[in-house]
């Protein structure tokens, strides 16, 4: 396998800037100053056709005057130079570069054109590029800053990757406010040739990235992101925000990059295959992704909540609960003990609530010591802990009878955070904390210098400790098992080899159901009521009569499906009533299903992703409820149970009001050879069966759609 081209451009031995100048004014000047600035460590070589000099830097006139190959290219300059420009770095033998200049795909067919003419240009000299219409590249740990802002932080530990330039770029100042130290971070642009799996695939192999944050608009290449990301989150957390699952943010996303985007339950579906944690906005990304890069591994769902207010508290335990996590009462010898260090009125059992207190220290020294040396608890969350601004805002009312400065008089409440922050690594513990003061705080600024996660909510902070928990889950995961594809099945492949309709009836979809072992009802296609009462008699009352034609895909409704017939008589009556609405149409006589438990399983297409499986609730259940879960086909056993028992109405899988347990291996093997029809057929763009019902414990299906493309 090449090696992943990420590893040379984050890390240039030297960098060629074209588009750079003295105007200040200019993007690429900006980027050269923040090269300069950020203290990389190598050559930088301006291009600019005037310019002898720019800021102290020798300027080369053209591409080919440079005095070697430089290891990257920086292209800043109008779109319509690009092309060219690449070829010449092509001809100097240099194989990496970043193009920043838009105007590409994202602007219409004009700029699909021209992005795939230096895609072209790329291939045909073995440059890998990333961009066009990026923001650049930012690595502390080299270090190096190709950006449009300063960043001047200490080395991170967290490292994001991203389909908005912004969100690599204008949000620093932000996340050096928040304590967030990033270690690289990556603006893909229009991905024209790295994409946001390549980084995803680097940001996985950089030993100085402990979690990885996305923001993503849309993936091109699903089958490969659900490889590369199962296989690091097992190890190393990934964080996700997806923004293209609505109308609006689909069509946003295509004008803004020209992203490829899918419905939001499609990304639910492929996160959940992948391990990836699915956060709502920006501030989770990095927030959360701080907490999954900084704190302990959370090996147990126990979780303790000190807090200097009930309210919080209550709030905190409530996301807790929510996202499966314990809040486990302490042990009466733990509660005595705590008893002695707070008021009387205070709760002890968790939430340790101490009901506000001016001295901090049971908050941060004495409780913490306590519970993180306790084998009862997981990990911890504070609510509270703040001392300078607090007092700050005390200071009026306190100088009507001191005369102590302001700042004078905050700094004498400082807290002493030594042993707190010490915890977490001494316990291998996680630690979440939050208050309502700001970084201005002095107990903020020393748990950020110490890498402890702060939050200005306590909700906020009990979701980050559900993402621990929830990697915690990923980390307990059965190794992913390739899935090998079955030979297709001698008679589907005649069957599909005759089919014209768009659609497919249903006899001669359960045909090619039967032939993948996917269980289904025993039936057969009549025309007369003969024939009818033939297939009837041999099946067993009751039975079903359907209308049978690949051009009526809704039979229910349009009043070609009988039910529940007994003898006879009630099948001609049937039988009539059909006839009388299409005298032409075949029929199909079916054994009658008495189960009371339905689902339905499926197969939709997406562009850029391989075939989905849905699965879910059945019947009239199906559009009422909406709880389905997806994957990405082919399907392995532990991704079919997993897939099974994600539902929310899960339980009604096993024993459940007086019924035995589903047959878990074989609603699983339904799943799984599905999944494997689809991939042998791409001409079939949709797959419906509905209900699968489920007869003393084995589920078998008993309508089947499916549609060609």
């Amino acid at each position: 396998m090449a090696a992943n081209p990420l590893h040379v451009i984050m890390n240039p031995s030297s960098i060629a800037v074209v588009g750079a100048s003295n105007n200040f004014s200019k993007m690429g000047t900006l980027q050269l100053l923040n090269i300069i600035y950020s203290g990389f460590p190598g050559e930088i070589f301006p291009v600019h056709p005037t310019e002898k000099e720019i800021f102290g830097l020798k300027s080369y006139a053209c591409v080919a005057d440079l005095p070697y190959p430089p290891a990257l290219a920086l292209l800043v300059v109008p779109t319509r130079l690009v092309p060219e420009l690449l070829e010449d770095f092509g001809k100097l033998e240099t194989r990496y570069a970043i193009i920043v200049s838009a105007g590409f795909k994202e602007t219409g067919s004009a700029g699909i054109d021209l992005e795939q003419e230096i895609v072209s240009i790329a291939k045909s000299y073995g440059i890998r590029f990333v961009g066009p219409n990026c923001m650049g590249i930012v690595n502390t740990q080299h270090p190096l800053n190709i950006s449009v802002l300063p960043v001047k932080m200490p080395e991170g530990v967290l490292s994001i990757a991203s389909q908005s330039g912004t969100y690599i770029t204008q949000t620093m100042p932000y996340l050096h406010r928040q304590g967030i130290a990033v270690s690289k971070a990556i603006s893909v642009g229009n991905e024209a040739n790295i994409d946001i799996v390549d980084c995803l695939e680097y940001l996985g192999e950089d030993d100085e990235t402990n979690a990885i944050c996305l923001y993503i608009e849309g993936i091109r290449r699903a089958d490969r992101f659900l490889e590369v990301a199962r296989r690091i989150s097992k190890t190393k957390p990934i964080v996700a925000q997806y923004v293209g699952g609505t109308k609006s943010g689909a069509r946003s996303g295509a004008s803004h990059t020209g992203s490829l985007s899918g419905p939001d339950y499609v990304y639910d579906g492929l996160f959940a295959q992948a391990g990836v944690i699915r956060v709502n906005t920006i501030e989770e990304v990095y927030k959360i992704g701080w907490t999954l890069a900084t704190q302990p591994h959370l090996n147990g769902s126990r979780i303790g909540v000190i807090t200097h207010s009930g309210g919080p508290g209550t709030a905190i335990v409530d996301i807790c609960d929510r996202f499966g996590m314990d809040i486990p009462e302490l042990s009466g010898r733990i509660q005595e003990t705590i008893r002695d260090m707070v008021p009387g009125h205070a709760a002890v059992k968790n939430p340790v609530d101490l009901t506000f207190m001016v001295d901090l220290k049971p908050l941060v020294d004495d409780i913490p010591r306590i519970i993180f040396a306790s084998d009862e608890i997981d990990g911890v969350i504070i609510h509270g802990i703040m001392d300078t601004e607090f007092m700050g805002f005390m200071h009026p009312v306190i100088s009507q009878i001191s005369e102590l400065e302001k700042e004078a008089f905050a700094k004498g409440f400082e807290v002493d955070l030594n042993v707190l922050t010490q915890l977490p690594s001494k316990y291998n513990k996680p630690i979440v904390v939050s208050s309502f003061v700001t970084h201005q705080d002095h107990s903020t600024q020393v748990l950020q210098q110490h890498r402890i996660p702060q939050f200005d909510m306590p909700e906020k902070a009990a979701r980050a400790m559900a993402a621990l928990y929830q990697h915690h889950l990923i980390r307990k995961r059965k190794e992913p098992q390739a899935v090998e594809l079955m030979e297709i099945p001698e008679q589907a492949e005649k069957i599909m080899e005759n089919l014209t309709n768009i659609s497919v009836d249903e006899f001669t979809a359960k045909a090619i159901l039967k032939t993948y072992s996917i269980p289904v009802t025993n039936e057969d296609i009549v025309q007369t009521l003969e024939q009818a009462m033939a297939v009837a008699d041999k099946i067993g009352y009751p039975v079903a009569l359907k209308g049978c034609s690949p051009v009526i895909q809704h039979k229910t409704e349009q009043g070609m499906v009988f039910l529940d017939i007994n003898d006879s008589d009630d099948l001609s009556q049937a039988f009539e009533k059909i006839r009388s609405k299409d005298s032409g149409i075949p029929l199909l006589v079916s054994q009658m299903l008495k189960g009371e438990r339905e689902f339905m399983t499926g197969i939709s297409s997406f562009p850029g992703f391989p075939p989905c499986v849905l699965f879910g609730l059945g019947g009239i259940y199906t559009e009422a409820l909406h709880d389905i879960a997806i994957r990405l086909a082919p399907l392995g056993r532990d991704d079919a149970e997993e897939m099974i028992l994600s539902l929310s109405s899960s339980k009604l899988i096993g024993p459940y009001r007086g019924m035995p347990p589903v047959d878990m291996e074989a609603l699983s093997s339904i799943l799984m050879n599905l999944s494997q029809l689809a991939i042998h057929f791409p001409r079939i763009k949709e797959i419906d069966l509905n209900p699968i019902i489920v007869v003393n414990g084995k589920p078998k299906v008993a309508d089947a759609l499916f549609i060609m493309s």
